[in-house]
C-alpha cells in the first residue's frame, strides 16, 4: 500500500489514503476473511469503501493500485521494463484532476525507471501534456495517400 499511497500523494496530494482490509467484521460481529479497499479522507478523517466513492475518485484509487502493483513487480522481479502501456482511464476526471493524474503518471515513470508510458487518451488536457502524440484519426488518410489501403 505504500507505493499506491506514494503515487496518490504525488499526483493528488494528501486528500486521501488507501488501505486494503483482509479481515472484515460480519453482521454478527465476528471476524472473517475478505478483501475491501478502504479510503481515508485526509481532511475529515472519515473512512469509506471504494465502491462508495465517485467515479473520478475510483479512477484515482484504481490507477494508483494498478501502477503500484506494476512498480512492485518490476522492483522485485529483477527485470527492467522500459515502457508502460495504459488505456484511457481519465474520462471521469475534471480538468484539474487530469493534470494531477498526469503528475502521478510521471511519478510512476520516475520511481520505476521507465523510459516512457504509451497511453490512450481522448482528453485534450492530457494529450497536451504528453511528450509526443500519435493522432490515430489521421492514419486512414495517411494509409490511403501512401497506397497502403486499396482505393475504391
Amino acid at each position: 500500500m505504500g507505493l499506491a499511497n506514494d503515487l496518490r500523494l504525488a499526483g493528488y496530494g494528501p486528500l486521501f489514503s488507501v488501505s486494503l482490509l483482509t479481515q472484515i467484521e460480519s453482521r454478527k460481529g465476528e471476524r472473517r476473511e475478505g478483501f475491501v479497499i478502504e479510503v481515508r479522507d485526509g481532511e475529515s478523517g472519515q473512512r469509506k469503501r471504494v465502491e462508495q466513492m465517485s467515479g473520478g475518485e475510483r479512477v484515482w484509487v484504481n490507477e494508483c493500485l494498478v501502477r503500484a502493483v506494476a512498480l512492485y513487480l518490476a522492483q522485485n522481479s529483477g527485470r527492467c521494463y522500459g515502457t508502460l502501456i495504459s488505456d484511457d482511464a481519465d474520462g471521469a476526471l475534471d480538468p484539474a484532476r487530469k493534470r494531477m493524474f498526469m503528475a502521478m503518471k510521471r511519478e510512476v515513470l520516475r520511481l520505476g525507471g521507465y523510459a516512457q508510458e504509451i497511453f490512450i487518451s481522448q482528453t485534450p488536457e492530457l494529450t497536451a501534456m504528453a511528450d509526443a502524440v500519435t493522432d490515430l484519426d489521421v492514419l486512414p488518410l495517411l494509409r490511403s495517400v501512401s497506397g497502403l489501403v486499396p482505393q475504391e
